[in-house]
């Protein structure tokens, strides 16, 4: 499918509030991948210095510890940007880059983007803000991690999800996680069992708190969303 250069730019969210001119020659520089559900995109020996960019589509980041354990780091969907150059890494440090649903995925390696860099500064300066982004995102997760319960960490991880890819429903009191996102997927990010996880969601849906429309979607209720899911002391602690 042929689409036009404005759709292009409109789908990739590094992109945004850059120049048209700008965005234009930094386009000529990207290169586009197709990938089907479940595909391999990167590993630990495959990552290079780049930026990549998810126009459509979604994918995981994920860890393999020494027992084979994964821990998943990370669900990114369309508009998110990661990647690593010299100096800075935006999430991609040893880990595994897989699609969880059929995705377009573009590139862009780190001497076209370091070149155009220093003729366009505002690039940096975007690049710099999705990494601040994600640090605090990361830090943000790691500290509940560190003291939440079960209950606790997913309410904090559907809010997180929530805040980057919701979906606006007609249905005033629920709103969509726009990713494709299973109970296992739910457990590796939170670093607890499936079993723990559904009986948590379970508990959550039967206290009117979040919903399943179908396979791999979840939708969560207003409450849930408007609340701050860390716990009274963590916030004491750190706000």
């Amino acid at each position: 499918m042929e689409y036009s250069k404005l759709w292009y730019l409109s789908k990739i969210g590094f992109l945004e509030s850059i120049p048209t001119p700008v965005s234009l020659e930094a386009l000529e520089k990207i290169k586009h991948t197709y990938y089907k559900r479940n595909d391999l995109i990167r590993s630990p020996e495959t990552h290079q210095n780049e930026l990549c960019f998810i126009k459509t589509g979604s994918v995981r980041l994920y860890a393999i510890d020494t027992d084979g354990k994964q821990f998943t780091y990370s669900l990114l969907g369309a508009g998110s940007t990661f990647g690593k150059m010299e100096g800075f890494s935006l999430s991609c440090d040893d880990v595994f880059v897989e699609a969880i649903e059929d995705t377009h995925f573009c590139t862009i390696n780190e001497n076209d983007f370091l070149e155009l860099a220093s003729r366009h500064p505002i690039l940096l300066q975007n690049c710099l803000k999705v990494l601040s982004e994600r640090l605090e995102e990361r830090e943000n997760l790691m500290k509940q991690l560190a003291t939440g319960t079960v209950r606790e960490r997913i309410i904090y991880l559907l809010q997180s999800l929530y805040n980057r890819y919701h979906q606006p429903n007609e249905n005033v009191d629920f709103h969509a996680i726009n990713l494709p996102i299973s109970q296992q997927e739910l457990a590796n990010m939170i670093g607890s069992s499936r079993e723990a996880v559904s009986t948590t969601l379970n508990e959550l849906a039967k206290e009117g708190l979040v919903r399943f429309p179908k396979r791999k979607k979840i939708e969560v209720h207003n409450t849930l969303i408007a609340d701050n899911p860390l716990p009274a002391y963590i916030q004491e602690m750190y706000y």
